[in-house]
């Protein structure tokens, strides 16, 4: 029985990684910022990310690379960016599909307190082409860090709700 629950579970994998690189795919032909572009997190991600990591003016503390392990065992259909500008690296973002799998969460978005680029709208290409892909109807990001991040989703198109604490906007 374990065998065949890991072969499942190699099978999500790989299923849910093809969606995932096509998501990153049609995000990056939208895009139109020059040298910019989206990748799946990789090893390169995690070194590029140790040049921003003790930075003074980040505003989460969030340690990607180990937190990362967990969340690719535990979630097969994850959402996972690093958004890049030639060779450095702009952020991270990781989320999944909600429970009913109607939505896609984004549990987890940092940018590098150095960049300039705009790290939420670039990631909502590859969340908005993954959430497509995977037939949800609307996606959420989880727990703004504050009421100015909050008031920026809004300014962004989403709509606050508090029960959940998150911010939600429809795609359908």
């Amino acid at each position: 029985m374990a065998g065949y629950k890991l072969n499942m579970r190699e099978e999500l994998e790989r299923r849910y990684t093809e969606l995932r690189r096509q998501s990153i795919q049609m995000a990056n032909e939208a895009l139109d910022l020059p040298d910019t572009r989206l990748a799946l997190v990789d090893s390169a991600s995690y070194a590029a990310f140790q040049y921003w990591e003790n930075h003074p003016s980040r505003k989460v503390n969030w340690d990607w690379p180990s937190s990362w392990i967990s969340w690719k065992l535990k979630f097969p259909k994850r959402f996972e960016s690093a958004t890049w500008s030639g060779n450095r690296l702009v952020g991270f973002a990781m989320g999944r599909p909600t429970y009913h799998a109607t939505g896609l969460r984004l549990d987890y978005i940092e940018k590098s307190p150095e960049a300039g680029e705009p790290h939420l709208d670039l990631t909502y290409l590859a969340l908005y082409a993954y959430a497509t892909l995977l037939g949800a109807t609307h996606v959420k990001i989880m727990h703004p860090i504050n009421s100015d991040v909050r008031d920026y989703y809004e300014h962004k198109g989403f709509q606050y709700d508090p029960k959940s604490d998150s911010c939600i906007r429809r795609i359908i």
